[in-house]
């Protein structure tokens, strides 16, 4: 009796397709914070982070709580931007509480600033119920140019001649904004909808009431890390206001070829922050001349979130390092995801993701047909499950994890 069952079991395992017996696939796991970032992003003084940290199949979402606010962060870059805002938001709430200040904020209050200004300088309101994931930028399907179209056409988008206009109207205000920023160690630009609101606070009652801001604050924080990855951009966006910085961004797409619609596309982008949209365009940059870059930009101004626009940031920042350290990359290949091809022929994925299961998008990215045949690199910021990694193993990926973030830049 049992050896006509082992028959059976075995005749029926013959007839199911090879493959399909390979397509298993994993749920994304919640797993211990420590796991997945270093124990001083997991607690500090004020904030802790809630535990287990749930994944998604190729991000962490993180939930700080902290004497001023809950927070999510729907990734480790996430999480290092929002505690390093943390400091910030505290010092801002003890110094709204000394005499002068308080009396000016009240006095200021009542008085709003010019609805378009408040537009532009944080977004943030424009953020709910957008898909956040960067799981689109995996899979089988490319995507089409009708959403860059679209996007170009938009007649809501922070376009440069409302920038500038916007800067013009409320110059001073727009620079106190900047300096406070940069004193705090923070994104003048930033989504985090508190500091946002204190720093459009201070620095319009700054800028009316001619009181200066002081604190006992300087740039201790990992601030100029967080914001962008590289100091450089960090002070661009600190020194450089609004309407200079996105000119410059213009210039920047236009001379690597990218059409207008999709510059256009790109800067009328509520969920791209500037001050990332910046580091894009200096990263592009690096690849500049190298078929594929286009393509990049209009991907790119396709994102739908800024975890989405940072991700699509340091793929491409990734790359570029590798181009300089490794070999040069002779093209990128741009469908949902950016990747790049060096001189010698090998497949470069840069994917700077917390924790990769084996879920059905990883592994239609891992079985491209398009890159059968061809020597495959995949190098991640954070790591594999034990299957994701066998997966891509048995698509001939040679992986490496933990791989470093892209470097300051001097």
């Amino acid at each position: 009796m049992r050896r006509s069952c082992n028959i059976l079991i075995a005749l029926v395992m013959l007839a199911i397709p090879r493959a399909a017996l390979a397509q298993q696939f994993e749920t994304p796991p919640s797993l211990p914070g420590q796991q997945l970032v270093p124990a001083s992003l997991l607690s500090g003084n004020g904030f802790n982070v809630n535990e287990p940290v749930p994944t998604d199949g190729l991000m962490a979402h993180f939930t700080i709580v902290s004497d001023v606010g809950t927070f999510d962060a729907p990734s480790e870059e996430m999480l290092r931007i929002r505690i390093a805002e943390l400091p910030a938001i505290e010092e801002l709430n003890k110094t709204s509480k000394s005499q002068v200040f308080a009396q000016a904020l009240a006095a200021n209050a009542a008085v709003p600033i010019q609805a378009a200004g408040q537009m532009v300088m944080h977004p943030v309101d424009t953020l709910q119920g957008l898909p956040a994931g960067v799981g689109r930028f995996f899979g089988r399907v490319g995507l089409g140019a009708e959403k860059i179209e679209q996007a170009a056409s938009s007649p809501e988008g922070n376009t440069a001649a409302t920038v500038g206009q916007t800067t013009r109207d409320v110059f001073g205000y727009e620079q106190e904004r900047r300096k406070l920023a940069q004193k705090m160690g923070v994104d003048p630009y930033t989504t985090n909808p508190v500091l946002s609101k204190q720093l459009d606070d201070f620095a319009l009652t700054a800028f009316r009431a001619h009181v200066a801001v002081t604190t006992s604050m300087s740039v201790f924080i990992p601030g100029s890390i967080a914001i962008t990855g590289t100091r450089i951009v960090s002070q661009w966006v600190w020194d450089k206001p609004k309407a200079d910085l996105i000119l410059a961004n213009q210039q920047g797409l236009q001379s690597l070829g990218v059409p207008q619609s999709t510059i256009d596309a790109m800067t009328r982008n509520r969920t791209f922050p500037l001050s990332v949209q910046t580091a894009f365009v200096a990263n592009l940059g690096q690849l500049s001349g190298i078929p594929g870059s286009v393509e990049a930009a209009a991907l790119a101004s396709t994102a739908q979130s800024e975890v989405q626009a940072r991700f699509l940031t340091d793929c491409v920042g990734m790359l570029a390092r590798y181009s300089h350290t490794r070999a040069p990359i002779s093209r990128l290949l741009v469908r949902r995801a950016i990747i790049g091809q060096d001189i010698n022929g090998a497949i470069v994925a840069e994917a700077p993701v917390d924790y990769a299961s084996w879920i059905q998008l990883v592994s239609d990215f891992a079985n491209r047909a398009d890159l059968k045949n061809k020597q495959k690199n995949l190098w991640v910021t954070g790591q594999l499950s034990p299957m994701a990694k066998r997966g891509f193993q048995r698509a001939r990926w040679a992986v490496v994890e933990g791989v470093n973030p892209v470097p300051d830049q001097p």
